[in-house]
């Protein structure tokens, strides 16, 4: 339980971030600049990247993806330590939180970047949590 602050914290400044490109809030200019990082002995030269204007609200929209993805994995490993089955059958909303994260978590754990859905069995259904619909049923 103790990374579920931080899952929350990424996904919400990734958010953010993403809100604020859209807002253009983000000086393009200096990200496209190459980045000289040195500490200590080490050193690392970041290069130039965002070649059009396109790439900065891409790049935003792949970090808020890759993070969301991180805090489903990240919520239901809490899950799994926590020593909560998945459920069966799935009735309460609880039960539908508990089974819908981990139909999240499925989809980015084969793989971050391109998440893709594979639901089978008890999970094709429509789930109902805090007022969102979700429908997995196909």
């Amino acid at each position: 339980m103790r990374y579920l602050p931080t899952a929350l914290g990424r996904l919400a400044f990734a958010w953010k971030l993403y809100n604020y490109g859209h807002e253009g809030k983000i000086n393009i200019d200096e990200l496209r600049a190459e980045v000289t990082w040195q500490k200590d002995d080490m050193f690392f030269i970041v290069p130039k990247a965002l070649d059009c204007d396109d790439d900065l609200l891409i790049t935003l929209q792949n970090n808020l993806t890759i993070t969301f993805g991180a805090a489903a994995i990240t919520f239901n490993r809490t899950r799994e330590e926590l020593e909560i089955r998945l459920p069966y059958p799935i009735d309460s909303e609880l039960e539908q939180c508990i089974a819908l994260i981990y139909q999240i978590r499925n989809a980015f754990s084969h793989d971050i970047v391109e998440p893709r859905w594979k639901v089978n069995g008890r999970y094709k259904r429509i789930y109902e949590v805090a007022g969102v619909h979700v429908d997995l049923s196909s």
